[in-house]
């Protein structure tokens, strides 16, 4: 069945009717269908909390509303699971992996996801392999210890850390690309800038002036895959592939009868928390970040690491199901991003956007300099292309009031929304195929919504009016210009039809492959395309490889 969930876009005063359409009395929905707790009160916010983290959506649910044709309460169902996601995974845990009986219990524990695995810790800067790939009870514990001998991000030297370091309390943060993979230390020559002056690499920079940092989270099904088939490294994905780009990666899918199964992958963003910033309205920890230009955020000289309190920005959860191949994909930002009710609190200001500068040009990369470092002025004055839907709002409203009740954080946190495959057995259309489907359905699975960004990790993807072959697959000759212009005179080039677009989570990811051939000589290599990395762009993006060049 092939459908569009999406709902037209409406002011957020419609918020209310938009659930009113709804039209499901609860109780008959959840004495039917024997919904699990979290949908007890379906399709509205079921203001009990729990700590079921679901490996799907309920898939008989599913079916009857799509048999139903009640496409708008399907993407409900979605929603709801984007919401139980993310309580479960930022509610607090022991080293034992028990839930804290309430969610405000922080003295019972960080939360869940600091129980999984950092990405530098699995795909290693020196390319070796993971403590994680060992055996017995060490590995079995060892996504509750970190590396500390690794640095966590290219050009950096490992921090300074105690011996007593608790990972889970504190987070090592290294990376300022929410794509790329970059510090504020990088620098490169002439050549090898061509890989980090792309606009999807470029930093963000807070109204403080500081970088955000990003770093990602692993879940034990997905590194268990990587350890067996030993993708951590370039030369592993080259075993794997026996050279064939016809050879894809298929992690470990989740179900709705076994809770946290399947593959997780988790993309968090933080901002630097200063005096002047209210840390009650976000979900924080303890971090350690480089300095910038031989700095700290609080001024103080530093060469080697700075001790900071980071609030959470923003995080994305991809999830892989049986119900959806192409994975479920929820995306949340804390609610101060890009505005603030100053009527209700005076003195907050928006992380990211400036409400005094109303005619500065939004979502400019910083300028980069000659050697590769980039400024941190002016901050980023980021603008979101595409609102949040109605439906969605009167969703937040309702989770952030029980959130409210409850006392947490997370009150001040609000879904942007869920992709996921209307038809998982549709293939990616084909590129040169024309619009619309070329675009829409760049990935396969007719994904709905079409386009989804978080303002935190894809803020120069909002772009909006641009040549059509910006958003389809293997366009190699596009125009680099993110407006269109002339660029018919360019020959043949990719379609420049002008086209609305800022990005995908799934398209974006579909594209994803792996090392197909390594030359140790040149250290560079060949990747598959589209499909063989199972969107996940890890493979390719963060793993490295254990030969040494062989020239000086």
């Amino acid at each position: 069945m092939i459908f569009n969930a999406r709902l037209s876009l409406v002011p957020i005063a419609a918020a209310i009717a938009a659930v009113a359409a709804l039209s499901l009395e609860p109780s008959a929905v959840a004495a039917s269908y024997g919904t699990p707790t979290y949908l007890a009160k379906f399709p509205y916010f079921n203001p009990t909390l729990s700590t079921a983290l679901p490996g799907d959506v309920d898939t008989a649910l599913k079916k009857q509303l799509e048999n139903k044709q009640e496409f708008a309460k399907v993407q409900r169902l979605f929603d709801l699971w984007s919401w139980q996601a993310f309580i479960t995974l930022n509610w607090p845990v022991n080293n034992q992996g028990k839930f804290a009986p309430k969610v405000t219990d922080t003295s019972f524990g960080p939360p869940k996801w600091t129980t999984w695995y950092e990405s530098p810790d699995i795909f290693r800067q020196d390319g070796g392999v993971p403590a994680a790939c060992g055996t017995g009870p060490v590995a079995a514990l060892v996504s509750l210890t970190r590396e500390t001998n690794l640095p966590v991000a290219r050009d950096l030297k490992a921090f300074a850390l105690p011996q007593a370091f608790d990972k889970r309390k504190t987070r090592l943060l290294g990376n300022i690309s929410a794509v790329g993979d970059i510090s504020p230390a990088t620098r490169r020559d002439d050549q090898e800038l061509e890989e980090i002056t792309q606009a999807f690499t470029a930093p963000l920079i807070d109204q403080n002036g500081n970088y955000a940092f990003y770093e990602i989270m692993l879940d034990p099904n997905e590194v268990g895959y990587i350890c067996t088939y030993k993708l951590y490294n370039i030369e592993g994905q080259v075993a794997f592939t026996g050279g064939s780009s016809a050879k894809a990666a298929d992690l470990p899918r989740g179900n709705d009868a076994k809770d946290g199964s399947g593959s997780w992958e988790l993309k968090l963003a933080w901002r630097i928390l200063t005096k002047g910033d209210d840390a009650s309205r976000f979900l924080t920890s303890e971090a350690i970040v480089p300095p910038t230009n031989g700095k700290c955020p609080d001024g103080t000289a530093s060469t080697d690491q700075c001790p900071v309190v980071v609030g959470m920005v923003g995080m994305h959860i991809a999830h892989k199901s049986d119900s959806s191949p192409q994975w479920i994909w929820s995306t949340f930002e804390q609610v101060d991003n890009l505005a603030v009710n100053n009527v209700a609190h005076p003195a907050l200001k928006p992380s990211f956007f400036d409400p005094n500068c109303e005619i500065c040009v939004p979502n400019v990369p910083p300028v980069q300099n000659s050697d590769g470092s980039w400024a941190t002025s002016p901050p980023t004055q980021a603008w979101r292309a595409i609102p949040i839907p109605a439906d969605k709002v009167a969703l937040n409203i309702e989770a952030q009031a029980a959130l409210t009740k409850a006392g947490s954080a997370m009150r001040h946190y609000q879904l942007i929304d869920t992709q996921w495959p209307t038809s998982p057995s549709t293939p990616p259309a084909n590129p040169a195929g024309g619009l619309p489907n070329a675009v829409e359905n760049k990935p396969g699975g007719n994904p709905t919504p079409v386009f989804l960004t978080n303002i935190t990790m894809e803020t120069y993807f909002q772009v909006g009016k641009q040549p059509a072959c910006q958003q389809e697959e293997n366009q190699s000759n596009c125009p680099a210009a993110s407006w269109l212009t002339a660029n018919q005179k360019a020959g043949q080039v990719d379609d420049t039809t002008p086209i609305f677009g800022t990005e995908s989570c799934m398209g974006c990811h579909s594209s994803a492959g792996l090392y197909t051939s390594w030359n140790q000589a040149t250290q560079k290599g060949t990747q598959s395309g589209q499909l063989k990395g199972d969107f996940s762009w890890l493979f390719t993006q963060k793993a490295k490889s254990i030969s040494k060049p062989t020239h000086p």
